[in-house]
């Protein structure tokens, strides 16, 4: 039983076609066929039951696959401890990461990290936060940086920093003047029961600043009038600037804020206004070199940015 064709069997149960996991394996649809097939009078089982056109896994296939993910995984951590026994002169990191934090940190610590290490590929994913912690659990990327508490607990993580959530207001909006903020000046801090009857910019569902958002109002004693709702910080802070209505942002959409773009922010009084981030990885047995290295720098590099959560 070669590796190869455990390989092939792993990616017909995956993609429940032999020609579409022939074409992404790189291999044609006979060749990937007959060597399955071969297993199979090996083996004494089919593995797939082959009907109509489609392909799926037999009871005897799934016992296989058990097996078959466990030596695939074997077969890339032996491949990574050889990477890393080269000291880090080539390999790859795969990272995960949302497009606003990947300009914001992520953008830190990848000079860094090339400077040190040149020979390493880097890969970065963007996306959101659920589907950043599928792709680690599923070992489709090596780690994220991501906010917790996390949505899957079996993953495990280090503690980067710590971010503040601000209250962002239109800067025309009549309660500045009583609060005694202006844009550009220090922060000052806001009881949120006094927006209750404004408008409210929004995340969409299932973003996790979306259900901070929802706290923090629940908390303060209503339930906001959700005018518009978007994935982008960005587009919030935008829109709030422009007069649009009041809305949350996490403080390192307000730093990165060019001045014509400013809204007034404020602190909130509250536990729930704050957010700690954190490297996100699967196995904590054994990491390679490179991620090892990674989240190294990013721990000595968060330093720069940990007091985010203070920063006036």
């Amino acid at each position: 039983m070669q590796l190869q064709v455990i390989q092939y069997v792993l990616k017909v149960a995956e993609t429940g076609s032999f020609s579409k996991a022939a074409e992404l394996l790189f291999v044609s649809q006979p060749a990937l066929s007959q060597s399955i097939k071969r297993l199979e009078d090996e083996l004494g089982v089919e593995l797939f039951r082959r009907e109509n056109n489609t392909v799926t896994v037999t009871s005897a296939g799934e016992l296989f696959l058990e097996d078959g993910k466990i030596i695939a995984e074997l077969n890339e951590r032996i491949k990574k401890k050889m990477h890393d026994a080269q000291g880090l002169k080539y390999g790859d990191i795969s990272i995960g990461v949302s497009p606003f934090y990947e300009k914001y940190y992520l953008s830190k610590i990848l000079p860094e990290f090339h400077k040190q290490y040149p020979g390493v590929q880097i890969k970065v994913i963007e996306n959101y936060t659920g589907v950043l912690e599928e792709l680690v659990m599923k070992k489709k990327i090596d780690l994220c940086i991501i906010s917790i508490p996390l949505s899957i607990p079996s993953l495990h993580f280090e503690p980067l920093f710590e971010e503040s959530i601000l209250l962002a207001v239109p800067p025309q909006h009549p309660i500045n003047s009583q609060i005694c903020s202006k844009p550009g000046e220090g922060r000052s801090v806001a009881d949120l029961s006094l927006f209750k009857n404004d408008k409210y910019i929004m995340y969409k569902q299932g973003r996790r600043m979306r259900a901070i958002g929802m706290d923090l109002c629940n908390q303060a004693g209503f339930i906001p009038d959700i005018i518009y709702e978007t994935h982008n910080c960005e587009t919030i802070n935008a829109l709030i600037a422009g007069g649009m209505g009041v809305g949350f942002i996490p403080m390192a959409t307000e730093i990165c804020c060019p001045p014509e773009q400013r809204a007034v922010y404020y602190f909130l009084q509250s536990q729930k206004a704050v957010r700690t981030f954190a490297v996100v990885f699967n196995d904590d047995k054994y990491h390679s070199t490179a991620v090892e290295e990674f989240i190294r720098i990013a721990r000595s590099l968060s330093g720069s940015i940990k007091d985010i959560r203070q920063k006036q």
